[in-house]
């Protein structure tokens, strides 16, 4: 059977303690390889590069809390530490439920204790796996978010042109690009994508009234044409948003295709 391998990162100051970490993981085989760095600088660099995948990033105790938070923040800032399991290395004797209430409110995914246990490494590749998936839905939701927020507009502008008896041919066209995404959709995220469109639609204000339709329903052949061509400059930097949105789903999707046969894989 083939195995899904971890790649991580070990922060510590101290070099004993990150060599005996390092040894633990070498004796697990879900993890792939395993970088040593002793300092937080040291470590953003990497993570900054972007050179390797990084699955699990294990960050000492021994580290200022300030300090930890700082490097957990602008770890998920990066490329390769956005998806990253962050896991927080401390004494037996720090299992105490307010130190890790602390550490979880400073973005910790999880802990290890020392002396460290196969099985519980074990559980922190699964751990990584769950992050990473959990993460690209959040992305996936925010990004139809956008989307459908753009649509909305594009519905609303449509509207008024065409009560104002304006062409709307572009429009429709920008509009119909925009939706193609949905037909694409896997059956999870047709299933997120169903419950924040409902949400929106539903909540969305009222297109045009006809109040703006009166106020422009009388002026010059010039005004109308002004009027008309700013409106369908709207629509095309609304179509110009949504595609950016629709190329970070395509990014999304091949993400969540790539953890689902790191799944199959276990």
């Amino acid at each position: 059977m083939a195995y899904t391998k971890y790649d991580a990162i070990i922060l510590d100051s101290d070099i004993d303690t990150r060599m005996r970490l390092k040894q633990a993981t070498n004796s697990v085989h879900q993890f792939g390889k395993v970088l040593i760095v002793g300092s937080i600088k040291e470590a953003m660099s990497i993570l900054k590069a972007g050179e390797q995948q990084v699955d699990v990033i294990f960050i000492s105790g021994k580290f200022d809390q300030e300090d930890v938070t700082a490097v957990v923040r602008d770890a998920k800032e990066t490329k390769y530490g956005a998806d990253a399991a962050y896991i927080l290395v401390l004494k037996s004797k720090d299992q105490d439920s307010s130190t890790v209430a602390a550490n979880v409110m400073i973005g910790a995914d999880g802990f290890l204790f020392e002396p460290y246990s196969v099985d519980y490494l074990v559980e922190i590749t699964q751990l990584a796996a769950k992050v990473k998936k959990e993460r690209a839905k959040n992305r996936e939701a925010a990004a139809l978010t956008f989307l459908i927020n753009d649509i909305i507009h594009q519905i609303d502008v449509i509207s008024y042109l065409k009560s104002c008896e304006f062409e709307v041919g572009r429009g429709l066209k920008a509009f119909k690009q925009m939706c193609q995404v949905f037909q694409t959709l896997e059956p999870e995220s047709l299933e997120l994508y169903y419950d924040i469109a409902l949400d929106k639609f539903e909540n969305a204000p009222l297109p045009a009234s006809t109040v703006n339709k009166k106020k422009y329903s009388g002026a010059s052949s010039r005004v109308k044409k002004r009027m008309q061509e700013k409106l369908l400059s709207e629509l095309e930097e609304g179509a110009n948003a949504s595609e950016e949105h629709m190329k970070k789903l395509e990014k999304i999707k091949e993400q969540k295709k790539a953890i689902a046969e790191q799944e199959q894989g276990q």
